[in-house]
């Protein structure tokens, strides 16, 4: 009866060790902790519904539609939710027929002088895509004013674009390690008008990962 009992014991702790050996290294692994020298998701902007657009104006962000047109557009960069999600939205759809749309949404001025390895991500969504209307930039030289923008410097950043709509897609990692300034600021510029690319576009989750 003893040796039946411990041969059970043995058993059991045979069955224990075989099924704990099943676990992966992998089940252990930490999840990356990211720090970030910006992270922007626009969830305290107030947000608009249907006709109704309430213009994003955090602090330190320029909000502005360099429109060259007669009449000109004063239309905005504005703040949308849905499915509890929060992002910036522009589409010259709504702009009124003659107009062209030039719209600027500029971050504040970002420090990058004491971390190194920064990487650049956002993402965007089309809806109605009938052309792509957005290109990114990176300055150091902007100051900041709605006239500065014509003459500082700005160079085009390649990001990755959606090729369909209503999905949110990654920017990739941009590389802006080379942009030592207490200045960097991060441009988006829809380019549209009513009678030419009227493309629905929707910004979000600016972030900017640092060493």
């Amino acid at each position: 009866m003893k040796i039946k009992f411990l041969k059970t014991i043995f058993l059991l702790a045979l069955s224990t060790s075989a099924l704990t050996s099943c676990v992966g290294d992998d089940d252990y692994v930490i999840p990356t902790v990211f720090s970030y020298a910006f992270n922007e998701g626009f969830e305290t902007s107030p947000t608009g519904s249907g006709s109704v657009e309430v213009p994003i104006a955090l602090e330190g962000w320029v909000n502005y539609n360099g429109s060259t047109s007669t009449p000109l557009s004063t239309r905005l960069w504005h703040a949308r939710t849905f499915d509890s999600n929060i992002y910036a939205e522009f589409s010259s759809f709504y702009s009124t027929s003659g107009t062209n749309d030039v719209a600027w949404l500029i971050t504040p001025a970002i420090d990058l002088t004491a971390s190194t390895g920064e990487t650049l991500a956002f993402t965007t969504k089309t809806r109605f895509a009938n052309g792509y209307p957005l290109t990114a930039f990176v300055s150091t030289d902007y100051d900041g004013t709605t006239a500065g923008i014509a003459t500082a410097t700005w160079t085009p950043l390649t990001f990755t674009a959606p090729t369909a709509n209503d999905v949110f897609v990654s920017s990739g990692n941009i590389d802006i390690s080379s942009y030592e300034s207490n200045n960097v600021r991060i441009a988006f510029k829809y380019t549209g008008s009513r009678v030419g690319v009227t493309t629905t576009l929707q910004l979000d989750n600016i972030k900017i990962t640092k060493n």
